[in-house]
């Protein structure tokens, strides 16, 4: 029989995803009516083994099943507790605590399907594994034995195995509470969740400290999400970083670890992050006013928001529709166009930095000013398409709000207020003018000039806020 071997871990573009909290693999069918042989044979007697009566389950041979079977035979005219078992047809011994680990999870009917290799001590007789069909369990005497399977083993594996930095798991896989993942190893975790199902690995320390007091005890529903890389060193050992579905943490030795998000994260990007102006952060961001928040950082302070998700606040908001601010495209943009609508019938309202009241954008406003029909009124407006498509109108609204929360835009007529913002990825300069006492949306344009409209290159780079 040729040696037994790891399976190839799963590739990381299509990572082996649980069904559910009892089967978290898909790469071997579990056995869940296997049952010890009744009377098993000693010597192998033609025509009368258990494989002459059953079906072999993949992978194993007649001579695999035939070797189990008198495997098992021998272990009960041993007379003696048994430290090791055999799980027909596999014809390798399980012991010791990884026996009883695999038991407890249901043996053969478990995840983790068969045996497949005898019990390999590790390197530097730190411990021990005992391969499975779909996966190992590890054992090491400071921390038991727990099995380590698919997406975590593939990260794990990434990182040296037991021999890495994480060391030896100290627990099974846990489910959190919006059913993604976590497993504990000894100097930190791996976590895996359907918006990271390749997991990333995080390091027991000041990231991982910081990221537990915004949610990281339940991910899915918290501040930051789940990380989406591991944890990182910095050029010159000046700190580390993880990286998470809304923002980052950074850790720098003298000014802690800190989180960086939303808009400021997004401004400190583009500034060149920490080796850029401002330097690392030195405080986490303070709220000044209603979703406005400013953070310091070495060489001076970012203001901006700090979320961009639409599940936690409105930079963009559908006055009829605010579970969804994108719906109002069909439903309100379109009948706008066709004048099915009343001109006085909002759009879409915007938050704006220095300016108290909500920011309207009227049907009127738009279906003369913004997007008027060119073979009617000789009006270019202020979008290539008529009507405006479904992107148009999405770049236009995720333009509007962050150029809104730019600098000061100084050439405006009286009552009025403007703000005007550069794209670094796209050199796309935009302008938007609003009207504060009315509270009303007045013009905006992305480019050159008041009738260019690069939507598209100012939103590039950019996260939009119904995303």
């Amino acid at each position: 029989m040729d040696p037994p071997v790891l399976p190839a871990a799963p590739a990381a573009d299509q990572p082996l995803e649980p069904e559910s909290d009892e089967l978290s693999s898909k790469t071997a069918e579990p056995d869940p009516d296997w049952t010890p042989t009744k009377d098993p044979k000693a010597t192998v007697v033609p025509g009368q083994m258990r494989s002459d009566q059953e079906e072999i389950p993949a992978p194993f041979t007649k001579a695999d099943a035939d070797k189990a079977e008198t495997m098992e035979a021998r272990q009960r005219m041993a007379r003696v507790a048994a430290g090791c078992q055999v799980y027909w047809p596999s014809p390798y011994e399980v012991c010791g605590a990884i026996k009883d680990k695999y038991n407890s999870l249901g043996g053969p009917g478990s995840f983790l399907s068969f045996p497949n290799s005898p019990e390999l001590t590790n390197p530097g007789n730190t411990g021990a594994r005992t391969q499975f069909l779909n996966g190992p369990i590890y054992w090491s005497g400071a921390t038991g034995a727990h099995p380590v399977v698919n997406s975590f083993l593939n990260r794990w594996g990434v990182h040296g195995y037991e021999g890495g930095w994480l060391k030896y798991p100290t627990t099974d896989e846990i489910v959190l509470p919006d059913g993604g993942r976590r497993q504990e190893f000894q100097f930190g975790a791996i976590y895996v969740a359907f918006q990271n199902a390749v997991g990333s690995a995080i390091k027991n320390g000041a990231i991982r400290d910081k990221w537990n007091t915004v949610g990281g005890a339940a991910p899915g529903g918290s501040f930051l999400g789940y990380p989406i890389g591991d944890e990182i060193g910095l050029p010159g050992g000046q700190g580390a970083m993880v990286r998470f579905q809304n923002g980052v943490i950074y850790w720098h030795p003298s000014h802690g670890a800190r989180v960086v998000s939303g808009t400021i994260l997004q401004d400190w990007a583009a500034a060149g992050y920490e080796s850029g102006t401002y330097g690392f952060p030195t405080a986490d961001a303070v709220q000044t006013s209603d979703i406005w928040y400013e953070q310091q950082f070495q060489n001076g302070k970012i203001a901006g928001t700090i979320v961009i998700n639409r599940g936690l606040y409105w930079p963009l908001m559908s006055v009829d529709k605010p579970t969804m601010p994108g719906d109002n495209y069909e439903s309100d943009v379109l009948p706008c166009m066709e004048y099915e609508m009343e001109a006085d019938q909002p759009l879409a309202v915007f938050k704006v930095r220095g300016v108290a009241a909500p920011i309207f954008l009227y049907c009127g406003r738009f279906r003369t000013h913004m997007a008027p029909n060119p073979a009617v009124s000789g009006d270019p407006g202020h979008f290539s398409n008529y009507p405006p498509t479904r992107k148009d109108w999405y770049d236009f609204l995720g333009c509007t709000f962050y150029t809104f929360n730019g600098e000061n835009y100084p050439n405006v007529d009286s009552g009025n207020f403007g703000r005007q913002r550069g794209n670094v990825s796209s050199g796309v300069n935009s302008v938007s003018v609003g009207n504060e006492p009315s509270g009303t949306f007045v013009t905006g344009w992305a480019g050159q000039n008041q009738y260019s409209s690069q939507w598209s290159g100012c939103v590039q780079g950019l996260a939009m806020p119904w995303e």
